[in-house]
């Protein structure tokens, strides 16, 4: 079986052998993580609505955006594939607008049942709401994308200099021919980062497992590390000890030089105390100890073997690596990755992932000394009014909003503060509440109807936060909207009690005549 690289009209397209249908990929630079969160879900339109043109023609097709690329995927003989490759590339250059409403109902309907993936709050966690975090919400833009902003963002990322091909069962057909623009070749985006030191853990009460995410440079060495660790978490936690099911890791590309490595272990509530501690025990342990030469040995052949008996999957990873900037890999150049794995090569790897890691542990339960909580409070808050909550006692909540953002301080340790010029998106109710999202991902929630003075908050932010970081959301019930559960009583006597403590004389109302 063979691979090989070509050109159709200018686009890139890698090619292998295969049994029965011919597959192909019709790949583009652009996912979520270009997207901005206020406007999100762009991309994924645009693929419901170019395969909408498609879609009646009779052979297996598939759209998909991830973080970084857009596919549109088809399996059926090369006539079909032609079809489908040429109609695809026809929708993009004239969409069907007059569908908007109905993709629209259906993407919300495809959101409602998507379950959360077990990795989206660390992305969230270590991105924020930007670049590789945007994945982690929901898709803000649906249903306000205007024919002129998907038009643009046709033109600036669905391009022939932003694409390539995979085929899958034989060469590309002879009569193919893929009618795109000119357009530039873009890079993924540079990360946003919401990590200030690592490695690092944050806790989730809900949660039945515990996932490690790390960061490593791609490497064949890199490869090699996720199945040891794969290998021995399996080992210990579930053959062993007995206290998880399918403890795994894996290897994903993220940009043109950086991979995520994420391994996780479920088990029961009652094991997770020995589940956690086990877990990093191994993870630490890939990073201070080498691994013996022939477990090295073991797994470098069975890479070698999974390369050599794939060259589907060599095929689609060097389209992957020219589309992201890189030079592809020959099979002798793969040879040569494969020759310098090493024991210390791997364990290097180790050490590079478990300074980069964020641990996500499940309860309580904590990971140990060598890593930092992740914030989970605003480093300082803004200057600005400071407003008192409707309920809160004397020392209680406090909203202070200024020029340059907004702050809520609950205590002297709990803080979150969004400033405006990074605030990613603003979600705005028509009763007056807002949710604003800062870049780091933190976010506040602002019910005007808890704080005494509140009715000019809505109009305050409106002001201050860019127009297309507004999110505009269905109205509420009147039962949705909160109100104070503080009486009148509570809230004179906490007011007066404030100006006694800050030297306010009290002032007495009297009546309009005089009694004498």
């Amino acid at each position: 079986m063979v691979w090989a690289r070509t050109e159709v009209d200018g686009i890139p397209a890698y090619w292998a052998d295969g049994d029965g249908d011919l597959k192909a990929r019709l790949i583009f630079r652009v996912g979520t993580a270009d997207e901005q969160l206020a406007v999100s879900g762009i991309t994924h339109l645009i693929e419901h609505l170019a395969l909408f043109a498609v879609k009646g023609q009779a052979h297996t097709v598939n759209g998909q955006v991830d973080a970084t690329t857009t596919v549109f995927a088809v399996k059926g003989d090369p006539q079909e594939v032609v079809e489908f490759l040429t109609g695809v590339c026809g929708a993009l250059r004239s969409l069907p607008f007059d569908r908007l409403q109905v993709e629209n109902r259906i993407l919300r309907a495809e959101a409602n049942d998507r379950a959360p993936a077990l990795l989206e709050p660390l992305l969230l966690w270590r991105y924020g709401a930007a670049t590789y975090g945007v994945s982690s919400y929901e898709e803000f833009g649906v249903g306000r994308h205007t024919p002129d902003q998907i038009s643009a963002w046709v033109e600036r990322w669905f391009t022939r200099n932003n694409a390539v091909l995979v085929f899958i069962g034989g060469p590309p057909p002879e009569s193919l021919r893929l009618d795109l623009p000119t357009g530039e070749r873009i890079p993924p985006p540079a990360p946003s980062s919401a990590l200030p030191v690592t490695p690092a853990y944050f806790t989730e009460p809900r949660q039945r497992t515990v996932v490690a995410n790390a960061v490593v440079g791609r490497s064949m060495p890199a490869q090699a590390y996720t199945m040891l660790l794969g290998r021995r978490l399996e080992k210990k936690l579930r053959t062993e000890l007995g206290i998880s099911y399918s403890p795994a890791a894996s290897y994903n590309v993220r940009d043109a030089d950086v991979a995520h490595v994420t391994a996780f272990a479920d088990g029961l509530p009652e094991n997770h105390a020995e589940l956690v501690s086990a877990f990093v025990f191994h993870f630490r342990l890939t990073a201070e100890e080498a691994a013996s030469g022939q477990e090295i040995a073991d797994i470098v052949d069975r890479l070698r073997t999974a390369k050599r008996d794939s060259p589907s999957g060599t095929a689609y990873g060097n389209a992957l690596r020219e589309l992201f900037g890189r030079e592809p890999i020959s099979d002798r150049g793969l040879e040569s990755r494969l020759a310098a794995v090493s024991p210390e090569a791997v364990r290097e790897v180790g050490a590079e992932a478990f300074q980069s890691a964020l641990v996500m542990t499940p309860g309580r339960e904590l990971p140990g000394a060598r890593f930092h909580p992740a914030p989970w409070t605003s480093a300082d808050t803004v200057d600005g009014q400071v407003l008192r909550s409707a309920d809160a006692p004397v020392d209680g909540d406090r909203l202070v909003i200024g020029p340059a953002g907004v702050s809520l301080v609950q205590s002297p340790s709990r803080r979150v503060t969004v400033r405006f010029p990074e605030c990613e998106a603003m979600l705005a109710w028509p009763d007056g509440a807002r949710r604003l999202i800062g870049r780091d991902g933190f976010s506040l929630l602002i019910e005007p109807t808890l704080w005494i003075g509140g009715s000019s908050l809505a109009a305050r932010l409106d002001e201050a936060v860019p127009a297309d970081r507004v999110v505009p959301r269905p109205g509420r019930s009147p039962d949705r909207i909160p109100k104070p559960k503080a009486s009148r009583y509570q809230r004179v006597r906490a007011r007066l009690t404030r100006d006694r403590a800050a030297g306010v004389a009290p002032t007495r109302r009297t009546g309009g005549g005089d009694a004498g």
